[in-house]
């Protein structure tokens, strides 16, 4: 785990709150309902795309293409409803970003993280929100 190298310690500094859409039983009617399955996670977004808002009708939109890295043991998956604050690793309060989560690609050490503590997960994310 990349906490376990003293020199990647602070790496982590934002934090990702994370909900999926589960299947829920009501005697024999199933149904979705999103619910949270992770809480102040630490992670960290990097690789920002942010384009400017693009005109649209009937509203204008913003994207955005990001990566978030954390640990392995997180579970996150495709599809995942994300939101992120920056710099809530640090202390810092912000309002949460949303995202969704794109296939999760791990990275594991040739050692199993003894040697150098880089083990980590990417996640490629997606965000798309429009301007009022």
């Amino acid at each position: 785990m990349i906490f376990d190298n003293p020199v990647f310690s602070d790496w982590y500094t934002d934090i990702v709150d994370v909900y999926r859409v589960v299947n829920t039983n009501t005697g024999n009617i199933t149904t979705k309902e999103r619910k949270q399955v992770g809480k102040g996670t630490p992670c960290r977004v990097y690789s920002s795309q942010k384009s400017g808002p693009s005109m649209k009708s009937p509203a204008s939109q913003i994207q955005a293409s990001e990566k978030l890295a954390c640990s392995l043991e997180e579970d996150i998956r495709a599809g995942d409803e994300l939101l992120i604050v920056r710099g809530g690793a640090l202390g810092m309060e912000g309002e949460p970003e949303r995202y969704f989560a794109g296939k999760p690609q791990k990275y594991y050490d040739p050692v199993g993280g003894a040697m150098t503590g880089l083990e980590h997960q990417e996640i490629g994310l997606f965000m798309q929100e429009s301007v009022r």
